[in-house]
């Protein structure tokens, strides 16, 4: 965590804020650039964690709609509704309806943070720690049974390598699969080799190896044995007839074992990949099981709430049964270059590259008391209490949304990742290369063209009328930055005047004063 505070500390050096506008403006767009490719390039999940809650301070930052004054102040509606007369429920859902309902604001509305701390003297913290720890136990369960599949499957993986090696020697041997002779002849050595060292070294004092190191001192007996073609052959060798007896005895326990092992090794070979492929099956379906567990152990755990200054916040007192939440929707409307009045006339020839939303952001922060209400047999809590909404407007890019949309889904998932997708990911590669048949590939036979191969006559009709289609507009070009500037001009005037018509309207529907 200290490179990310030092790397975002030099940003800040590098772009420092100029009391030119413009300026302040380029600065920003120039941290978000370098902020994104930090977080590409970053391995670790919790600097990446850290590295997203800056980018999407930067990208609110430079995308909040300001008032035209001198200091450009940020545009930001706060309202403090008391509800403890009434649960908060209904304000949050009234709120969220009227942003997306055809018959409010229309905008596609996501959530993009919610975050709370309740009491620890306070009955709702009892509630919730004993559900957290029910689900966490659940999960870490499923996640030993997760291991030791993930350790089998290791194991196979590095099982099937070997015999990989083992059946490439066979492989070589057959003369229609490798006509090299060279090839061939060092397959046979391979496998001489592997049947001396794991299966002739059983026989003790008996084996190649021994009878050539002790002290019956047959030395010439290994480099024989590597020599010999077939039986008969052994007779024309220059040996003693206690050596050739030997050879003739180690050879057909040879020819028997090399004959039988390539059947039984493609048959086990088979046998684990069939398996492997099971264990895989096992391990995802395991892994399905333990994520819903994770997410919501992972939605229970409580956030601390700092002060500025990092103390505890003063909202939140351990004696009391009180809580302390913040949520944060997100709405936003795509504004097009047809919706700018200035050039309606040209827009069918322009287009860009990047989409332009008007957004608009509602903050609440709840202080509640939650009580107990009961419905038949259930328990459940009801939360009255305080709320602070504040609506604020902003100008986005598609790519500024992704990231700020993305930044809570990160935020919840990254341990969930690195505790089930990661195992999978990191073995994908060896994965594929077993579980997939392997198909011969065919080389089809080209069709020939019966008749005379005539070129095509239409063949350059597309070069030569295609600079028609830009004269008559068939085409389109890249918007220039006059264009682009007036289309944000545009995106900021729909925002306002949303973010506007929300603290009007949700005024007047909860009989507040409005003027």
């Amino acid at each position: 965590m200290g490179d990310v505070s030092s790397f975002l500390s030099g940003l800040n050096k590098k772009y420092s804020d100029s009391s030119n506008s413009k300026e302040q403006s380029t600065n920003r767009k120039l941290r978000i650039v370098e902020l994104r490719k930090k977080i590409k390039d970053s391995q670790s999940p919790d600097e990446r964690r850290e590295l997203r809650r800056a980018l999407v301070s930067e990208i609110k930052t430079k995308g909040i709609s300001k008032l035209d004054t001198v200091n450009k102040d940020p545009i930001e509606y706060h309202i403090t509704y008391d509800t403890f007369g009434q649960t908060l429920e209904p304000v949050y859902f009234w709120t969220l309806d009227f942003m997306r309902n055809q018959t409010g604001l229309k905008l596609d509305v996501n959530k993009t943070e919610e975050e709370f701390e309740a009491s620890v003297g306070g009955g709702f913290f009892g509630e919730l720690g004993t559900r957290a720890a029910v689900m966490q136990d659940r999960a870490m369960k499923i996640l030993e049974v997760v291991n030791s599949v993930l350790r089998t499957i290791i194991n196979l993986i590095y099982d099937l390598k070997e015999f990989e090696q083992r059946l490439a020697l066979y492989s070589d041997l057959d003369p229609k699969k490798q006509p090299d002779a060279a090839t061939r002849q060092g397959a046979e050595f391979g496998l001489r080799s592997v049947w001396m060292d794991q299966v002739d070294i059983k026989a003790g004092l008996g084996s190649i190896n021994q009878l050539t190191r002790g002290d019956l001192q047959f030395v010439t007996l290994r480099d024989a044995f590597f020599q010999v073609k077939n039986g008969k052959a052994i007779n024309n060798f220059d040996l003693n007839k206690r050596v050739k007896a030997i050879l003739l005895k180690k050879f057909q326990e040879y020819e028997t074992w090399k004959r039988l092992s390539e059947i039984e090794l493609r048959k086990r070979y088979d046998l684990e990949r069939h398996y492997l492929k099971a264990q895989i099956d096992s391990l995802r379906l395991y892994t399905k099981w333990a994520k819903p567990y994770l997410r919501a152990a992972q939605k229970l755990g409580m956030k601390e709430f700092k002060t500025k200054a990092g103390l505890n916040s003063p909202d939140i007192i351990s004696t009391f049964n009180n809580m302390q939440m913040e949520l944060t929707l997100f709405g936003k409307k795509e504004i097009k270059l047809e919706d700018v009045d200035e050039i309606k006339s040209i827009v069918k020839k322009l287009k860009t590259k990047q989409k332009y939303y008007a957004c608009l952001e509602t903050e609440f922060k709840f202080r509640t008391a939650p009580q107990v209400a009961r419905s038949g047999q259930s328990t459940h809590y009801a939360h009255l209490g305080v709320i602070d909404i504040f609506f604020r407007s902003y100008v986005l890019t598609d790519e500024d949304i992704k990231d700020i949309e993305a930044y809570e889904v990160y935020e919840d998932m990254s341990i969930i990742e690195e505790l089930t997708d990661k195992s999978l990911a990191s073995l994908q590669i060896s994965l594929d290369e077993y579980l997939e048949e392997k198909k011969e590939v065919k080389k089809e036979e080209k069709k020939k063209s019966k008749g005379l191969d005539l070129p095509n006559p239409f063949a350059g009709f597309k070069e030569i009328f295609s600079p028609l289609g830009t004269l008559f507009g068939t085409s389109k070009k890249e918007a220039t930055p006059y264009h682009l500037k007036l289309l944000e001009k545009k995106v900021d005037q729909k925002s306002i005047e949303i973010c506007n018509t929300m603290y009007s309207v949700f005024k007047k529907s909860h009989r507040m004063v409005t003027w």
